[in-house]
């Protein structure tokens, strides 16, 4: 490979499909976006932004592409196997992508993506054992232990939105208590339209509010201990030296960090308390990701 060649990284959102031609060092040379269409009509819309981000650096090496989806993915047959907020299942990729660019193909899924990079290039440079937590809609975790990726059986990243951390709280899976229902940006954002009858658009507006509002820190209070309670059992499993905190909610920065770090230590008194951080990489984790993915499949690195 040369020193020069670039990687086309993919991240299908569930809003926006983000791309990116990116170099050995991580830096993005091009970058398009597009809207996310449901359906199959997603795979159309990823072949598009990445023809015409390949055909806007004709000369330069590309080595393969790493595109990284939400829901399940099958890896090894190439197949996102199912995505409740796009509405598809078993969506072929890799081979129809493949000869669309003529490059070779990867996929994966998008949480294991940002945890990757964030390892390699972001808030965990330097740590062997982290776990990436991507707090938006949902929640969802990967973890990186001993500098591997760890996954399920078929690649799946570790659900932790779905360990039941309260009762009483019906979710949209249809268990009770489970922790996306509490401290996910949307449920947050619902919790307190529900006690104020004030509704807000996302949990921004909440943070925004924290110094002047009771209901709005009480609100927080909530999503911060159930966040606490659910890391602290991963804590027990996995013993990370480091907790990245990516997707929308990480933009509150330390008025989520700083509590959260604390409320973690109280519960962790069997296995030594990880640290706590907001990702580096913002928005750009999944795509530098799957730029990593794109280039070497996510090999443990040696």
């Amino acid at each position: 490979m040369d020193d020069d060649d670039l990687a086309l990284a993919i991240d299908v959102g569930g809003t926006t499909i983000k791309a990116e031609l990116v170099d050995r060092a991580g830096t993005a040379v091009a970058a398009e976006q597009r809207p996310t269409p449901h359906g199959e009509s997603a795979r159309d819309a990823i072949v598009e932004v990445g023809g015409v981000l390949l055909a806007q650096q004709p000369d330069t090496p590309v080595v393969g592409a790493g595109v990284v989806v939400p829901g399940l993915v099958d890896r090894a047959a190439g197949v996102a196997t199912y995505s409740a907020n796009l509405g598809w299942r078993d969506l072929e990729l890799v081979r129809a992508l493949g000869a669309a660019w003529r490059l070779p193909v990867r996929i994966a899924h998008d949480v294991a993506s940002g945890g990757v990079a964030e390892h390699r290039l972001g808030a965990g440079v330097g740590t062997q054992d982290l776990v990436f937590v991507a707090i938006g809609t949902g929640i969802a975790a990967s973890i990186v232990s001993g500098g591997h990726l760890v996954t399920g059986h078929r690649g799946e990243s570790a659900e932790i939105g779905h360990l039941a951390v309260r009762t009483g709280v019906a979710c949209a899976c249809g268990r009770d208590g489970c922790l996306e229902a509490i401290a996910s940006a949307a449920a947050i954002a619902r919790r307190y339209g529900a006690l104020t009858g004030s509704q807000v658009t996302g949990a921004d507006e909440v943070v925004a509010r924290l110094d002047s509002d009771a209901v709005a820190r009480e609100v927080w209070q909530e999503a911060v201990e159930a966040l606490a309670d659910a890391l602290a059992v991963v804590s027990l499993l996995v013993g990370p030296a480091l907790v990245v905190i990516g997707g929308g909610l990480s933009r509150a920065g330390a008025a989520l960090v700083d509590p959260l770090r604390v409320a973690l230590r109280e519960r962790t008194h069997v296995v030594h308390p990880a640290d706590v951080a907001a990702s580096a990489l913002g928005d750009r984790g999944g795509v530098v990701g799957a730029a990593f993915l794109a280039r070497d499949g996510w090999a443990p690195e040696s």
